[in-house]
């Protein structure tokens, strides 16, 4: 991500620091009721009070204001994870936790995550270090679908393809709620992962047994 200072602003507060952020932020409105076909540079542009070639300046195109937007939530997942695993607790109390965190933070974003993927799905070798990120995340995850396997806290399941359904799901959710939701993200987030642990969970263990060990850790 370019980190540049320097270029003025039509209107509003002069630049004095690195603008990026006001950018992203403005990129994820748009996006999120537009599209990111619809949303011209033309147009972010005029959201944040930049002349087009300012713009310019800090992101060449619109698929590097994408690119920026999805390394941010990339992080967020990688990061999940990675504290998920090596926290406390059971595998299935474990799996509640990341899938109810990752949906909250897709919920959180203002653009359809499912265009993101397309668009770089378009073109991986430009996209390279979100796939590699993308990668590392599913590893982690199929890691522990696979401890829990090993450990028979988890029914007999394929751990890669159990990942790929448990990201799908909790990006499919993200659709659904942008479009009408009736909940909060929180209760949204809470029944998905109760959904996909209670699937998941070996002959013999409870969906209630997860929810009083979480409880416990409250």
């Amino acid at each position: 991500m370019p980190r540049r200072t320097g270029r003025p602003r039509r209107h509003g507060p002069p630049v004095t620091g690195d603008p990026t952020d006001d950018i992203l932020k403005a990129a994820g409105r748009l996006f999120g009721e537009l599209g990111v076909e619809n949303t011209t540079m033309s147009r972010l542009a005029a959201e944040v009070g930049l002349g087009q070639s300012s713009l310019y300046y800090y992101f060449r195109g619109r698929e590097e204001v994408v690119a920026a937007l999805v390394a941010k939530a990339n992080v967020v997942s990688l990061s999940l994870i990675e504290q998920v695993a090596a926290g406390p607790g059971s595998v299935p109390a474990k799996l509640h936790r990341f899938v109810q965190g990752d949906v909250e933070s897709l919920c959180a974003l203002p653009f359809d995550i499912n265009e993101i993927h397309r668009i770089a799905g378009r073109e991986r070798e430009r996209f390279a270090g979100y796939w590699r990120e993308r990668a590392q995340l599913e590893r982690r995850l199929s890691a522990l679908v696979d401890e829990g396997v090993r450990s028979a806290a988890l029914r007999e399941v394929d751990p890669r393809l159990t990942t790929l359904t448990i990201l799908a799901n909790d990006e499919g959710t993200q659709n659904w709620f942008r479009l009408r939701a009736r909940a909060s993200a929180t209760a949204t987030a809470s029944a998905v992962a109760d959904l996909t642990v209670a699937g998941l969970l070996a002959p013999g263990r409870s969906l209630d047994d997860v929810r009083r060990e979480l409880d416990g850790e409250n």
